[in-house]
């Protein structure tokens, strides 16, 4: 008797380490699978991101006056320029371009408009322009480059000898536009705020193709 009960004893371990054994590989599991969903789509957005605004440069205008700056609005969550290298295709073609985080929806999306030839001139394009942070024009396009973005901010400008220009709370003002230099984005893709499976990346774009018309 006393036999048995050892062995039922020894039965119910084991089977009591197995399947913890057992709950913690699925567990394991389930986060090395959620961790590497959040890698791919943070490496996605600033694969795409950084893209975009290494093209960036000024629009020349055909009337010989300073180029229209690249930089149109920046803010810590949207950002809106000019590009003279077609992001789409090895045909080139002016486009502007604008990211924007939308942290109510939790979404970062790319947003263009194909530049008009001017009077027949494909050497010179023309846009829709404003001030803030949106157009009224309609885009060529739009999509959306990730969902569940927990970031509060996606860029920060800074001029050519590293200062920042804006802040999280206010964007960059008109006149330091022309100045920036390097842009910085820092992304976290996750379930929520406290998503411990959460990854952030963070990269520098520096402006290569930007030399006219700055202060700095």
């Amino acid at each position: 008797m006393s036999e048995l009960i050892i062995a039922m004893s020894l039965s119910v371990l084991i089977l009591t380490v197995a399947g913890s054994f057992l709950v913690s590989s699925q567990k394991a599991a389930k986060v090395a699978s959620s961790v590497s969903a959040n890698t791919r789509v943070a490496a996605s957005v600033m694969n795409e991101v950084g893209r975009n605004l290494r093209a960036a440069t000024d629009n020349p205008v055909p009337t010989g006056d300073d180029s229209q700056f690249a930089f149109q609005y920046a803010s810590a969550t949207s950002v809106r320029f000019f590009a003279y290298v077609n992001l789409d295709s090895s045909l080139s073609k002016a486009v502007e371009v604008q990211l924007t985080l939308d942290t109510t929806r939790k979404v970062i999306t790319e947003t263009k408009w194909y530049g008009t030839a001017v009077a027949g001139n494909s050497s010179y394009y023309s846009f829709p322009l404003a001030t803030g942070s949106l157009l009224s024009a309609a885009p060529s396009s739009t999509r959306t480059l990730a969902t569940s973005v927990t970031s509060t901010s996606l860029f920060a400008f800074s001029d050519a000898a590293d200062t920042p220009l804006g802040s999280l709370a206010a964007p960059v003002a008109a006149v330091d536009l022309p100045d920036i230099r390097a842009v910085d984005v820092s992304v976290t893709i996750g379930a929520n705020a406290t998503d411990p499976n959460a990854v952030s990346l963070t990269n520098t774009a520096s402006m290569p193709n930007i030399v006219m018309g700055a202060s700095s």
